[in-house]
């Protein structure tokens, strides 16, 4: 069962899909505050590396020009793995510690060579804006942009493979409409991906918001909220588990072993109660 133990929420813009991933999960880990999974390998990789190319953006803006020292990002990339590390991790096959150590320098090496020359200075990194909610679990949209110019939004993304903007849009849509809402005028996202493959490189990707999706999803996850308010069905029933999910493993989910849509316990409606099966 869920526990409702936060009331004030944040809804970030990441986490928006996964609320229609898995909406127990959410749940659970959001409204009831349980503990987050170990951190994954591959998300910690891109994490570090968020790490470096902020180091180096911050020092561009400080200097009015880029001149990236891969010494002083290679640091903080590090000392963000190292963090990422301190609630254990979960290692994909072939990796351990060193492997990734490597992987990021490398990441970040290819930021410095396939995207720096072809990107302006920003004006900021790492802005966090807000949008409030009057709502009885959630007080605010709210997440942090990793890289703003005059007209332009972008966001580090790293991955094993090429792949499009497109898997980005339901997040990117949101960062847009915060940026917007705090008094910028954004007209362009883009997605800076470095591709984590045995020499990576990188690639900027013009993405197409669709703010219209955006609001729609994030409405929808209020609206369910508000049916978790009224209490009109065991809250497992609204805020629905799902086995189907790629994630849905003891591994990747610390919710797994109690989960009624695991160990089939969950509690019976009404029209249940006379059903056998």
């Amino acid at each position: 069962m869920i526990k409702i133990n936060n009331e004030n929420l944040r809804i970030r813009p990441s986490a928006v899909e996964g609320f229609y991933s898995c909406a127990y999960s959410w749940g659970k880990t959001f409204l009831e505050g349980t503990a987050r999974p170990a951190s994954n390998s591959r998300a910690s990789i891109g994490t570090a590396i968020h790490a470096g190319v902020e180091a180096m953006w911050n020092d561009a803006i400080t200097k009015g020009q880029a001149d990236p020292n891969i010494g002083m990002m290679g640091d903080a990339a590090m000392e963000a793995w190292k963090e990422e590390m301190k609630n254990g991790m979960n290692y994909g096959n072939g990796e351990d510690e060193n492997t990734c150590a490597v992987e990021i320098i490398k990441g970040t090496s290819a930021f410095v060579d396939d995207i720096v020359p072809f990107t302006p200075v920003p004006t900021a990194v790492e802005e966090f804006y807000t949008i409030p909610i009057k709502h009885v679990f959630v007080e605010e949209l709210g997440g942090t942009i990793d890289y703003i110019s005059d007209d332009t939004i972008a966001d580090v993304k790293t991955s094993k493979r090429k792949s499009g903007p497109e898997g980005h849009t339901v997040q990117q849509s949101i960062y847009r409409m915060l940026a917007n809402e705090n008094g910028r005028d954004i007209k362009h996202n883009l997605i800076q991906q470095v591709v984590m493959n045995k020499n990576p490189v990188g690639n900027i990707l013009q993405l197409e918001p669709d703010i219209d999706q955006a609001k729609y999803l994030v409405n929808g996850i209020l609206d369910t909220l508000d049916l978790v308010a009224k209490d009109v069905a065991p809250i497992e029933t609204i805020l629905r588990p799902n086995p189907r999910h790629i994630f849905c493993s003891a591994k990747f989910c610390p919710h797994y072993n109690s989960c009624p849509a695991i160990k089939g316990n969950l509690r019976p409606t009404q029209s249940q109660v006379n059903i056998k099966l």
